[in-house]
């Protein structure tokens, strides 16, 4: 529901049509009545009960027009220059969803789209960045032959942002089966993966109905136990997103707002992430990525193929002015902090969960089976380098007493921690310091296997608590 119609269901129509008032930002503090650090719509609620008229058109005003302009900028680019500036974007390549060692999960980007992203297909032009979706022949010794070709940035490990507002004025060609999209992922999936730690699209747009956009948000658990909630806007007058429109969202602890062209069309507060606390998962870091994708289930051809006929005249461009990132005068949002990683499970021969929750992670195994790896806990693809010092540590206990055996390896399965420990009732801390002689990639993990006598155990619990990689 829109905050313009939740306001008008709370308050009388006099209210509504007094004439809005400018506040200063330290105003803030006190419309925050719920104490969340923002000025919403709950507190809307909150000051109709307690306060004056008078403060509850405050309030309303604030909402209405304070929150979104006390911003100043903290990251944009302009796309001036004839290059793409490699200190702010990344070219994120190919056909195939890996994982964070590299390792193939699935192709199309797990979304059957149809293109190869390369190197070749984003230009800068007049103050524009310009992806180009051409219809052509691509071969790649792995990934294998593809028909389109496309590029797809992002500002991973380069740039990332806790909240604010994230403007981006553009235009897309249309066509069946483009997929222009300008949207955000986790810097670090400390709620575990997608999307469990949340994914935030700013705007995604149909290629075959260009007349109307959506803003959506991901949450809830991994795959397949994720949901979503979107909103859509639809352009008056014949307009569409050929012409170059301002996209925008206004993010705060406990809602989300977007914007066609400073029009309000959507707010979301009500998202989770499994077992944790709100306002996970979007109280993190996330970064940016931009692309145009051909095919795929958002509005391939038959929810896969691209539609060759829209080619008939050449490339089809995703138009992009610049991409401006504000933080908000005086609000105070940082990324929540975590008390304990999330693990990723691995299980082969062995009948077992793993729940990820606030402080701790839950193994809940029935069977731990033949092999000692055939219960895992890992924390996948840690960058190190050489001569560095990592330490790992965790607390852990077990309903029935057994053997833990707990690994630093890389992606040759070399050792550089091998420790294995007996775990009881008692919640024991452990401390393992690991140095490194050479830059890597290191996969930690906890061993629940059959590891010692854990076969004959039967169904037991392991919780391993504040676990930290420091």
């Amino acid at each position: 529901m829109r905050v313009s119609r939740i306001i008008a269901a709370l308050l009388p129509a006099a209210l509504i049509a007094a004439v809005p008032c400018a506040y200063a930002a330290e105003d803030s503090d006190k419309m925050d009545y719920t104490k969340d650090g923002a000025v919403d719509v709950f507190d809307l609620i909150t000051a109709k009960q307690t306060a004056s008229p008078a403060d509850v058109i405050k309030v309303r005003d604030f909402i209405m027009t304070g929150n979104r302009r006390d911003y100043e900028l903290v990251w944009s680019d302009e796309f001036d220059g004839t290059s793409l500036n490699m200190d702010k974007w990344s070219y994120e390549l190919g056909n195939w969803k890996l994982d964070e060692n590299g390792n193939y999960i699935t192709g199309g980007w797990g979304n059957n789209e149809q293109e190869f992203y390369t190197d070749r297909n984003a230009s800068l032009k007049d103050g524009i960045l310009t992806i180009s979706a051409r219809r052509e022949n691509h071969s790649d010794e792995v990934q294998g032959n593809y028909e389109y070709t496309s590029s797809r940035l992002s500002t991973q490990h380069k740039f990332s942002v806790c909240g604010g507002k994230i403007e981006v004025r553009a235009r897309c060609d249309s066509g069946k089966s483009l997929w222009p999209a300008i949207w955000m992922l986790p810097e670090d999936s400390v709620y575990g993966g997608w999307a469990a730690s949340g994914e935030i699209d700013i705007m995604e747009g149909w290629g075959s109905t260009p007349e109307k956009i959506c803003g959506t948000i991901h949450f809830g658990d991994v795959w397949p136990g994720n949901t979503y909630l979107t909103g859509e806007y639809t352009f008056p007058g014949g307009d569409s997103t050929e012409n170059w429109h301002t996209y925008s969202i206004e993010w705060d602890r406990s809602e989300i707002r977007w914007y066609v062209d400073d029009t309000l069309y959507s707010t979301q507060s009500d998202w989770y992430s499994a077992n944790r606390s709100y306002p996970a998962p979007f109280d993190q870091k996330f970064y940016m990525i931009l692309n145009l994708a051909v095919g795929g289930h958002f509005d391939g051809v038959d929810g896969i193929y691209a539609d060759p006929s829209i080619f008939a005249d050449g490339s089809k461009d995703f138009d992009i002015d610049y991409v401006r990132v504000y933080q908000r005068k005086g609000y105070d949002f940082k990324p929540s902090e975590i008390r304990s990683e999330s693990l990723s499970s691995y299980m082969e021969g062995s009948s077992a969960s793993l729940t990820n929750k606030d402080g701790c992670s839950v193994f809940s195994i029935d069977d731990a089976g033949s092999l000692e790896y055939g219960i895992m806990g890992l924390l996948n693809a840690r960058k190190v380098k050489a001569g560095e010092t990592h330490t790992l540590s965790f607390d852990v206990s077990s309903d029935k007493t057994r053997e833990m055996l707990v690994t630093v390896e890389d992606s040759s399965y070399n050792r550089y921690l091998n420790k294995k420990i007996t775990i009881t009732p008692e919640k024991t801390h452990y401390s393992f310091a690991v140095t490194f002689e050479n830059d890597m990639s290191a996969d930690i993990k906890f061993q629940l296997g059959n590891i010692g006598d854990a076969s004959t155990l039967g169904h037991h619990e392991v919780t391993l608590y504040d676990i930290k990689w420091d």
